[in-house]
């Protein structure tokens, strides 16, 4: 009976973590997934994070959506022209290979080179 409880105890705090880290990305209007839906695919989730696949086409602007604090890591070199909410643009070069953290942030990004722009962000839930 006891170790019937703690599995059912255990099974409950997952599938919880499970909808509460679901419901934290669901229903805002500025997520990229739905907003960018052809830019930013989901290539993981759980409780804790959520990681992006993102593929950025030359010339191609994304509308404005929202990410919360999190990690970049760069597979191309490419530009990228970042206006983030507030603030004036800025022009960037990304190296395939390279890593940027930033803050939660509501922007919009143009891919202003000749090559695609691939990244993985990894989505800090908390």
């Amino acid at each position: 009976m006891n170790r019937r409880l703690v599995l059912f105890s255990a099974a409950t705090i997952v599938v919880g973590a499970t909808v509460l880290g679901h419901s934290q990305t669901t229903g805002d209007a500025l997520d990229p997934v739905l907003v960018a839906a052809d830019t930013h695919k989901v290539a993981f989730e759980n409780a804790f994070v959520r990681i992006l696949e993102v593929r950025i086409p030359a010339g191609k602007t994304e509308p404005r959506h929202r990410h919360p604090h999190g990690l970049s890591v760069y597979f191309s070199d490419w530009v990228a022209k970042g206006t983030v909410d507030g603030k004036p643009a800025q022009v960037n070069s990304r190296k395939s290979g390279t890593f940027a953290w930033s803050d939660a942030v509501v922007h919009t990004v143009e891919n202003v080179g000749k090559t695609e722009g691939r990244v993985l962000r990894i989505e800090l839930k908390y």
